[in-house]
């Protein structure tokens, strides 16, 4: 999401017969968190752009603006009032109007005394059915004034937020207390009350400094107003402000260990960003660069800096809000906070090295993964299962040993001091201790790697071990929380499961492209809790009628055929080519794209169209005599074929099955299409000559048996029936 969000729209010119006025709203409050400004900016602007067009409002751009004290709405050049609008309304039928004597039937009449008109001075509007009478009126527009006085209270009430509170008489909930409203169209207030709070034309600067009234006379003058009074309104201002004083706070040092997020965080927890140069005691750089980071970044959002040999020094960046006065005094502040929060590190450190990973372990007993799927512990032992069935069931070359290890350390961090105080550090920190402790380099750097991915297009584990650990845990998770009807369902996936999904799929097209991983899911569930399969069993998790394992396998499906669609392959496409995949379960996922890629070329050529139609009407053709209770045979006899037709079909279909076959197997998938292309003329020449569903029973069940035979040929290469 952008910082600034403008939608421009056409809009009449100032000077033109409608004139138009700036819209300002700005909604001043005690201070947002961070994460909760930028999607309340984008419904602000939502809002305003589906409710001004749908009252027939012109309008220019749409800017929203945010500091952590105002959320900030402001739109150009609005009409003075609404479009006039012109509306049908529809009455009885002409046959139902009027009588057999031509006369107006009560219908007619009531329909035209509903709208103040006579009956004869209706219209009439035709239809594909019949034609009706009709009224048509203009309604109009009314003064954008009026209609602002009514929409910038439900724009206000509109905005979502994870959290909100109440704190005056009304209950009326916001993310926090609203302690003034700007709303001005041109010069004019536009009058209204909520929460307690009545509209007007003034704001205040930085709440820390600066308490007098701002006057806002019209739009136009409030972004200045506000930056001569210390407060940088624009965000993307805002955020180019706080890199240049960071850049001016460290030039004789080096730079700041770059942290986009962390910029961003920064960037709507000020008004006005003074970045500061803050020390903190050398001796704690004995403690790992990520700890020191993340406890800085934790304690007072402060910014890591580097020398410039980009080596870590004892050196950070706190950012003030506000300009630069008394900034010794401040620094003082900054690095005594910091310098606590170190110490606190540091005792945490120093407590789990001498505690041990392998201690940490076993502590695993007692942290609970889920109530009816049992501890940490208990996950890591399925996972070890997992990653070795894999490592040896693929011949994946991960050495035994060195995996048992790893995935017994894997967790082990979580019950550390450290991450208990740090979550982010989890991984990181128990890489750390595993080299301290000795550890191979592979076996450490599995349990920082087996996290990833972090984020749906995060970075995939390259180490083995961590790769076989991480597919294995997000197998376990989604198999565990499905098995006990956990899933994800609709917007709602507190348990990370999609994110989860995709990683899993991601790695199994990256390393076991060509595997069929259907025992590794099947194995999933069958290593959970007794307790958790008998409840599956007996259908307590679920009363859908399906299993866990066929709910998982539809959710996987669904996340491969997004991630493809994702990629731009067309939606017909990808249902044609995952509808042949699932009838391999999850043998050969690396191999979509590809197949995706010959299909998108042979629909290049000008016959694969017909071909298309050709396998459909096959299709149509079994599918009928299915649900004629026809018996659909896999033995064709040729005694039976009466037509040249349908042996010349039969012939080229035996010839080239073979081909075909060999062809999928080495996934030389445009050659499969060229196949496609040798069989058209005999399926065209069949449909010419053929009548399928024909009155004596063996000659038409031979004939379904060769369709099905030349369907069969392509059924797990690709479904031409979806192609569109």
């Amino acid at each position: 999401m952008k910082n600034k969000t403008t939608l421009t729209l056409p809009s009449p010119l100032k000077g033109e017969e409608t004139k138009t006025k700036d819209l300002l709203l700005e909604i001043y409050v005690e201070e947002i968190p961070a994460s909760y400004i930028e999607p309340a900016l984008e419904q602000m602007r939502n809002f305003a752009v589906k409710n001004f067009t749908d009252l027939g409002l012109d309008f220019g751009a749409v800017n929203t603006y945010a500091t952590p004290r105002r959320l900030v709405l402001l739109i150009d050049d609005i009409a003075q009032k609404s479009k006039d609008k012109t509306i049908e309304l529809l009455g009885p039928s002409l046959k139902a109007a009027k009588d057999e004597n031509g006369n107006w039937t009560q219908a007619a009449n009531g329909f035209a005394a509903k709208n103040g008109v006579k009956p004869e001075n209706l219209s009439v509007k035709k239809g594909e059915k019949d034609d009706r009478l009709c009224f048509v009126k203009t309604v109009k527009g009314l003064a954008t004034k009026k209609l602002l006085i009514e929409l910038l209270p439900q724009l206000i009430k509109s905005i979502n937020f994870p959290k909100t509170m109440i704190w005056e008489q009304s209950a009326f909930r916001f993310a926090r207390p609203i302690r003034g409203i700007i709303a001005l169209y041109g010069k004019n207030i536009i009058k209204f009350k909520i929460a307690d709070v009545s509209s007007s034309n003034y704001t205040f600067g930085l709440h820390t400094t600066d308490n007098k009234k701002i006057v806002i006379k019209k739009p136009q003058e409030y972004i200045v107003k506000l930056k001569n009074r210390s407060v940088l309104v624009k965000q993307d201002e805002r955020k180019t402000a706080l890199r240049k004083s960071i850049e001016a706070a460290v030039k004789n040092i080096g730079a700041i260990i770059p942290d986009e997020e962390l910029m961003q965080e920064v960037n709507y927890l000020v008004e006005y960003p003074t970045a500061v140069l803050c020390e903190f005691d050398k001796q704690y750089l004995q403690l790992p660069p990520e700890v020191l980071t993340e406890c800085m970044k934790k304690s007072q959002k402060c910014f890591a800096v580097k020398d410039k040999k980009g080596e870590f020094t004892n050196y950070f960046i706190d950012v003030k809000n506000g300009i630069s006065q008394y900034l010794d005094i401040v620094r003082t502040g900054y690095e005594k906070v910091v310098a606590a929060r170190l110490a606190d590190a540091k005792f945490f450190f120093q407590n789990d090295l001498e505690n041990g990973l392998e201690n940490n372990a076993e502590k695993l007993k007692g942290i609970i993964f889920n109530k009816e799927i049992g501890t940490i512990y208990e996950k890591v032992e399925r996972i070890e299962q997992l990653a070795s069935f894999i490592n040896k069931q693929f011949d994946f070359g991960a050495d035994a040993i060195d995996l048992k290890k790893a995935v017994q350390l894997s967790k082990a961090d979580l019950v550390s001091e450290m991450v208990f105080e740090y979550p982010q550090l989890q991984g990181i920190i128990g890489k750390i201790y595993a080299q301290k402790a000795g550890e191979k380099d592979e076996v450490a750097g599995a349990i920082s790697e087996h996290y990833m991915p972090l984020s749906a297009s995060g970075e995939l584990p390259k180490n083995k071990l961590a790769i076989l650990i991480s597919i294995s845990d997000k197998i376990d998770s989604l198999a565990a929380n499905f098995s006990v009807g956990l899933e994800p369902s609709g917007s709602a996936d507190p348990f990370g499961l999609r994110r989860a999904a995709i990683g899993f799929i991601r790695m199994l097209i990256e390393n076991f492209g060509d595997k069929d991983f259907s025992e590794v899911l099947n194995l999933s569930f069958e290593i959970l809790p007794e307790k958790v399969t008998l409840a599956e069993i007996a259908g307590q998790a679920r009363n859908d009628g399906k299993g866990a394992k066929v709910r998982l396998e539809q959710f996987l499906w669904q996340r491969i055929e997004s991630m493809l669609e994702a990629e731009g392959y067309e939606n017909s496409d990808v249902s044609a080519v995952l509808n042949a995949a699932k009838l391999a379960k999850f043998g050969s996922i690396g191999l979509l794209k590809l197949k995706l890629d010959a299909l998108k070329a042979a629909k290049t050529k000008s016959d694969f169209s017909q071909i298309a139609e050709g396998f459909k009407r096959i299709n149509n053709i079994i599918s009928q005599a299915a649900k004629q209770n026809n018996t659909i045979s896999d033995f064709i006899d040729d005694n039976l074929f009466k037509e040249d037709a349908e042996r010349a079909l039969f012939e080229k279909s035996k010839k080239i099955s073979g081909d075909i076959k060999m062809l999928i197997e080495n996934a030389k998938f445009g050659g499969v299409f060229d196949k496609v292309l040798e069989l058209k003329p005999y399926i065209d020449n069949f449909f010419e000559k053929i009548m399928v569903m024909v009155e004596d029973e063996n000659l038409k069940k031979n004939r379904i048996a060769l369709l099905k035979f030349i369907k069969d040929i392509f059924s797990n290469f690709i479904d031409f029936s979806e192609l569109r």
